[in-house]
C-alpha cells in the first residue's frame, strides 16, 4: 500500500516552475541561434563589399581592365578584365623621336601599343597575337610598330615601366620588353618591386646590371612613365592592350586577324 503510493508520487506532473525552467533554456537556445544567422549575414555582406570593391578597383585606375572593348575571351585572372569599347575615332598620336620602334621607321603604317607590364591580357596579346603580326608586317617592313606604357595597376606597373626605359638607355628595350612578358607573373603579387625588377634585368643578355641599378634607383623615368600614361589616356585609352593603327584603336587580346584586317585595309 504504502509501496502503491509512493510509485503515484513519483508519477506526480511536472511542476510550472519545472516547466519555467525548460522554457527559459529553449530561449536561450534560440536566442544563440538567432545570433549566429545575424553574425553570418553580417560576414557575407562584408565579403559581397570587399570582392566588389576590389572589381571595381580594377577599372580605369587600377587593374588590367577597364572600360570598354570589342567581345574576347574569357579572363586569365579575375584582375584581367578587358575593355570592351574602343576610343571614337581616329586619333593623332605624337611620339618622341627617340622612342624605340620596330619595323621601318618609313613604313605607310604605324601600330602603336598601349599595354602594362602587369596586364595579363597583355601578356596573351603577346604570346598568342604578336608573332603573327611581328613575322607578317615588322619583320618585312610593312609596318611601324611602337610600345608605349599605359602603367594603371599599381606601383609595381610603374616600375616595370621605368626599367624599360633604363634598358633603352643601353639599346636593351626590345630585349626587356620580351623578357618582362615571358616571365610575367600575378599582378600585384610583388614579383616586379623595384629589387625584382633588377634581378629579373640580370638576366637580360649584354645588359650591364650596374648601370640599370643606378638608373632605375634614381627615377630616371618616373615622370616620362606618368607621361605617357596620362597621353594614353588624353587618347581615349581606358583599359589594355589598346592596339592603335595609323590611329584608329583595337581593343583587347583579340586574334591576329583582327589586326591584320585593319593593317591590310590601311596598306592600301
Amino acid at each position: 500500500m504504502d509501496h502503491q503510493e509512493s510509485e503515484k508520487d513519483s508519477a506526480k506532473p511536472i511542476s510550472d516552475s519545472n516547466f519555467s525552467s525548460g522554457s527559459g533554456d529553449l530561449s536561450f537556445a534560440a536566442y544563440i541561434i538567432g545570433a549566429a544567422v545575424l553574425v553570418g549575414a553580417i560576414l557575407v555582406t562584408i565579403s559581397m563589399f570587399v570582392n566588389t570593391n576590389r572589381i571595381l578597383q580594377h577599372i580605369d585606375s587600377g587593374s588590367g581592365v577597364a572600360a570598354g572593348t570589342q567581345t574576347a575571351p574569357a579572363a586569365p585572372s579575375a584582375a584581367g578584365t578587358q575593355p570592351s569599347t574602343a576610343p571614337t575615332g581616329p586619333v593623332n598620336i605624337t611620339l618622341k623621336p627617340n622612342t624605340p620602334f620596330l619595323g621601318s621607321g618609313s613604313a605607310k603604317v604605324t601600330v602603336v601599343e598601349y599595354a602594362d607590364y602587369q596586364c595579363p591580357f597583355c601578356e596573351r596579346w603577346y604570346t598568342s597575337t604578336w608573332p603573327d603580326l611581328k613575322a607578317k608586317y615588322v619583320d618585312t617592313g610593312k609596318i611601324k610598330f611602337v610600345y608605349q606604357d599605359f602603367a594603371f595597376l599599381g606601383p609595381d606597373s610603374n616600375t616595370l615601366a621605368e626599367g624599360s626605359h633604363c634598358a633603352a638607355d643601353q639599346n636593351k628595350f626590345w630585349q626587356y620588353h620580351d623578357y618582362i612578358f615571358s616571365h610575367q607573373q600575378q599582378e600585384n603579387t610583388g614579383w616586379a618591386t623595384q629589387d625584382k625588377v633588377e634581378a629579373l634585368a640580370q638576366n637580360i643578355s649584354g645588359l650591364n646590371s650596374s648601370q640599370f641599378n643606378q638608373c632605375l634607383n634614381s627615377g630616371k623615368y618616373k615622370q616620362e612613365v606618368l607621361d605617357e600614361t596620362a597621353a594614353g589616356r588624353q587618347y581615349g585609352v581606358t583599359g589594355t592592350p589598346t592596339v592603335f593603327v595609323n590611329g584608329t584603336a583595337i581593343v583587347g587580346a583579340q586574334p591576329a586577324t583582327a589586326f591584320e584586317q585593319a593593317i591590310d585595309a590601311a596598306l592600301k
